[in-house]
């Protein structure tokens, strides 16, 4: 056996950082592809409340004029969470990725989210 990680365990990993690569979207996508697997549900959810949240406070400020340096400012804020999340998962086993800085806040919508798909 070695080192090699197992087919199941290579699976969870792309799956997992295959949740991130088009932010909520994909997240969507492998909320139902990886239901099996915790951890895979929960990286998706976690994608559609992060990205999503951000893509809809963003449309929101996009229509105030005044705000619009917040809402490019959230873009970058987007940008680093996608990196972030994306590293994570390359050096990772497909574990959790809680969000930094807001995971103990939005965690229980994730949690709520990935326990509705069945």
């Amino acid at each position: 056996m070695g080192g090699m990680p197992s087919a199941a365990g290579s699976n969870k990993k792309s799956y997992s950082i295959l949740a991130y690569i088009l932010g909520w979207i994909t997240g969507i996508i492998f909320l139902f592809v990886g239901k099996d697997d915790p951890d895979v549900k929960w990286n998706a959810a976690n994608s559609v409340v992060v990205f999503g949240g951000l893509s809809v406070i963003i449309l929101i400020l996009g229509f105030i004029p005044i705000l619009g340096i917040i809402s490019a400012l959230l873009t970058l804020v987007g940008f680093i969470y996608w990196a972030i999340f994306l590293i994570k998962g390359v050096q990772g086993t497909g574990q959790r990725l809680p969000a930094p800085l807001v995971g103990p806040y939005i965690n229980q919508f994730v949690d709520q989210l990935a326990n509705s798909v069945k």
